[in-house]
């Protein structure tokens, strides 16, 4: 591997008026890409950067700039930026931007080539364009919650991660890399309209023409597949230690016979993928016999020198303490200003591929509300320090200055001080 940086996206501007966590999930793709992203806040900023795991996940490396938005003089501004970049985004409400005339149709009678993206959380136009949405209420109308669990059960989330917000920025990230490939060959701008539900619904595509033809709701088979017979998660020595386990045909299911040398499994009723359906559950209960006398990374292994599908079900932090991941990098340091919770940098997940010959981009530190004000409106507008000084003086402008320690959160938990010594991390 050279030491390259990966960025195909050098070059290009990216001004993003993003709130919460789904765009700024995309913008962060693009930044990592090696696009300029200058993300604008309203005075008061964005409250889920106030958690370190958030503003180091999709804020890092990106210049914020923040500007009243109320006043005349900081929409001036904005459309001034707008002119001067290549992409324009936002996810507040549809009807926001057109409020203060930055909407996405009188941006493109301003600059045609520009592409805009809305994210929202149903689109437009339709009844709910304009209802306001965070990921839970989108995963609750594209149906993902209702799909998780059986007719009479009470709907349940994905775990406790933001799984519709995410996938929506990949999309964004995806169409806005789309367009300016369309530009790339046409000269031609675009206009970008993404609902965060339909998000969820393509995800599920298959579910839902099923659905419509045949007229019944598709049921949760739990960890269970009727195309791979048996599969489940099966418990192993220790307290709360599995595995997961999925037989693809029938030839795997008599390498997963003979390895286990079980021989209550090597029964004719089980040959085929139709008749283990049926007795699903006596199969759970002789695998689950077995494989609860067996550590499950060495079970792993034994099954995998058959090319038996199966994996340890690990916590996350087991994932980030694990070989496999630590080789292929697949934690990067986000460098800091100055050590936060005691080190330098702290981990986080980059862009799950790896380029041949290519290094990632190196991450920077999370920038506070208004922080890059003096370097991004003179790089980009020629703005003087007096100008913005001004403006910052008469609230047109809010800087907040760099990041003070103590307004970070850790949600839900404390940190593990000992953290950084497991992982290598600079202090």
């Amino acid at each position: 591997m050279s030491n390259e940086v990966y960025a195909p996206l050098k070059g290009i501007r990216i001004l993003s008026f993003e709130l919460a966590f789904a765009l700024p999930a995309g913008t962060r793709a693009l930044h990592d890409l090696g696009a300029e992203v200058v993300r604008v806040t309203p005075p008061g900023g964005n409250n889920f950067g106030r958690y370190v795991s958030v503003s180091d996940g999709v804020f890092h490396g990106k210049s914020c700039i923040s500007i009243d938005l109320t006043k005349q003089e900081g929409r001036d501004i904005a459309m001034s930026l707008a002119i001067q970049a290549d992409v324009v985004c936002n996810n507040f409400r549809p009807s926001v931007l057109t409020k203060y005339d930055l909407a996405a149709k009188v941006l493109r009678e301003r600059k045609p080539e520009l592409i805009t993206l809305q994210m929202s959380g149903y689109g437009t136009p339709g009844p709910w364009s304009d209802f306001p949405a965070y990921g839970p209420s989108t995963e609750a109308a594209g149906g993902l919650n209702r799909l998780m669990v059986n007719e009479g059960e009470v709907p349940i989330r994905i775990g406790t991660g933001v799984f519709s917000d995410q996938l929506a920025g990949r999309h964004a990230a995806l169409a806005i890399v789309a367009a300016l490939q369309r530009r790339a060959e046409t000269g031609l701008g675009e206009d970008i309209d993404l609902s965060m539900t339909e998000c969820i619904t393509h995800l599920m595509g298959e579910l839902m023409t099923e659905a419509v033809v045949s007229g019944e709701v598709p049921v949760s088979h739990g960890n269970r597949n009727p195309e791979r017979v048996p599969q489940g998660i099966y418990p192993c020595v220790g307290d709360d230690e599995w595995i997961a386990i999925s037989i693809e045909d029938d030839a795997m299911w008599r390498d997963f016979v003979e390895v286990s040398e079980q021989d209550m499994l090597n029964d004719s009723s089980y040959e085929t993928q139709q008749s283990r359906w049926k007795h699903h559950d006596k199969l759970d209960e002789l695998i689950a016999t077995w494989t609860s006398k067996w550590d499950k990374n060495e079970l792993t292994e034994l099954l995998q020198t058959r090319r038996i599908a199966s994996a340890p079900v690990r916590t996350v932090k087991d994932s980030a303490l694990d070989p496999q991941f630590q080789a292929r990098g697949a934690l990067q340091l986000v460098e800091h200003q100055q050590p936060l919770f005691g080190y330098a940098a702290h981990p986080h997940p980059p862009l799950p591929w790896l380029m041949a010959g290519r290094i990632r981009k190196r991450l920077t530190d999370f920038r506070n509300n208004g922080e890059d004000n003096e370097e991004v409106l003179y790089r980009w507008l020629g703005m003087t320090k007096k100008e913005i000084n001004r403006l910052e003086d008469e609230g047109v402008l809010y800087n907040e200055g760099p990041v003070q320690l103590g307004t970070f959160r850790i949600p839900q938990t404390n940190y593990d001080p000992e953290f950084g010594q497991k992982l290598g991390l600079p202090k």
